[in-house]
Order: structure tokens, then C-alpha cells, then sequence
């Protein structure tokens, strides 16, 4: 039986910059965050981001979240043009960032390849709250799209084992090894819709790590939001 091209490494500087160079050089990457681990690919490379679909076995249909390790990085990914709702989305990331809440906007498509929207043009942006993931996402200089690191309709993993298991067999995955994640619920999904005359809709499309509650509790505390009205929506299953 043939040597497996996936592999487990263990957390060190070395292997940090190693893993990084591979992102940069178009590999996949399993990477820990506080939710669950990710199937991680440079967001900004189309091959490397299509990668992550075949191997996970995952139907283009279903866009890809991206990480990011500051406000600054997720707003260039952003559609710039959106002022209102870049407004919003600057107010709600500093609230939940880093943390388990995507953010999803209209992509800046210079930079986003349309594979990863799902053909929609709009983009899922979190900043993880793992030391590692943080540091992995400076030290390759790339954002990440990085889906759950199983394989599509598989539990997703909350070990380095985990992705080991579904991906030993047919795939080339380099898994950091961070440990257990400490969450183990992935994150919420949230695109802001602009409904016009400064009205927006929040559509929950994925409840996660971050409640409505805790969604209501942020708009009601923030003064700059009270200009707007704001509803929060459940997308309907």
C-alpha cells in the first residue's frame, strides 16, 4: 500500500513557516480553529481554492468561508462601494471579532475569485479566535478559505485525527496539529443585506457559535446603529 500523502504535524515555529509556504504555494492545509478544524487553501488562488471542492467532494454550490487576521485584510476582500454596510460590518466585527461569526458581504471581485462565492458575488469573512489560526494566517500572508476539514455530509472534526481519518486515502492534506478545538460548534453565518432608505435585514443563514440574542444585545448598545433599522432574520430550512 502506497505511503499516504496526508500527514499530521506537530505545532512548532518550523512547521508554522512550512505550513504557510505550502498555502502560498497552493497546497491544502488542516488547520485548527476554535470552532472546528478547516480544509484551508489561499483564497486568492482559483486552482488552489477548486482544490479544496474536489477533495472534499463538496458541490460548487456551496461557497467558501474566508479567514482573515484583522478588519483591514477582511475589507479589502470587500466590495468597497458598500459604504453603508461596510459601516455595519466594521461595527459588528469589532464586536465579535475574533470569534465565531462570519460576515458575509459583496466580494471585491479583484481579489475573489467568483468560484469561491459560489457564483453569487458575495463573501463569508471571519476572523477565528485561535491563537494559531491567527498566526498561520499572518505568517503565510494569504487569507484562507477553509471550509470544515471533513470530508462533504462527514461530522466536522475537533482533531487533528479527524482529518487524518477522512482524508489519508485519496488526498494531500498537511494537518497542523493545534490540539482539540475548544468550541466544537461551527460559526454563525450572517449576510447584511442592504434593503435600501437605511434599512437592512441581518438573514441568518447558519446558527452557530454567535446567538440572535447576543446579535440583538450588539445592535441595541451600539449608538451608530440606531440610525438604521435593522431586522434579524432566520434563513428557513
Amino acid at each position: 500500500m502506497a505511503e499516504s500523502k496526508t500527514r499530521i504535524l506537530p505545532y512548532t515555529p518550523d512547521t508554522l513557516q512550512e505550513c504557510a509556504q505550502l498555502l502560498r504555494d497552493g497546497k491544502l492545509v488542516g488547520m485548527p480553529t476554535e470552532t472546528v478544524y478547516g480544509l484551508g487553501a489561499n483564497a486568492l488562488d482559483e486552482a488552489a481554492c477548486k482544490s479544496i471542492f474536489t477533495t472534499k467532494g463538496r458541490p460548487l454550490t456551496d461557497p467558501l468561508i474566508v479567514h482573515v487576521h484583522s478588519v483591514e485584510q477582511a475589507l479589502g476582500l470587500a466590495d468597497s462601494s458598500a459604504t453603508e454596510v461596510l459601516q455595519i460590518f466594521k461595527i459588528l466585527a469589532s464586536k465579535f471579532w475574533p470569534g465565531p461569526l462570519t460576515l458575509v458581504v459583496r466580494a471585491n471581485l479583484e481579489q475573489v475569485p467568483m468560484m469561491i462565492t459560489a457564483e453569487t458575488g458575495f463573501v463569508g469573512l471571519r476572523m477565528p479566535n485561535s491563537e494559531l489560526a491567527l498566526a498561520l494566517l499572518k505568517e503565510s500572508g494569504v487569507p484562507i478559505a477553509a471550509p470544515s476539514a471533513n470530508k462533504f455530509g462527514h461530522v466536522s472534526p475537533t482533531k487533528a485525527e479527524h482529518v487524518y481519518n477522512d482524508f489519508y486515502l485519496d488526498s494531500e492534506v498537511t494537518i497542523l496539529d493545534g490540539g482539540q478545538c475548544n468550541f466544537g460548534i461551527e460559526s454563525t453565518v450572517m449576510k447584511i443585506c442592504d434593503l435600501g432608505d437605511k434599512k437592512f435585514e441581518f438573514l441568518v443563514l447558519r446558527k452557530g457559535g454567535v446567538s440572535e440574542k447576543a446579535l440583538h444585545e450588539a445592535i441595541k448598545d451600539v449608538p451608530e446603529l440606531q440610525d438604521f433599522s435593522i431586522s434579524i432574520v432566520a434563513k428557513a430550512h
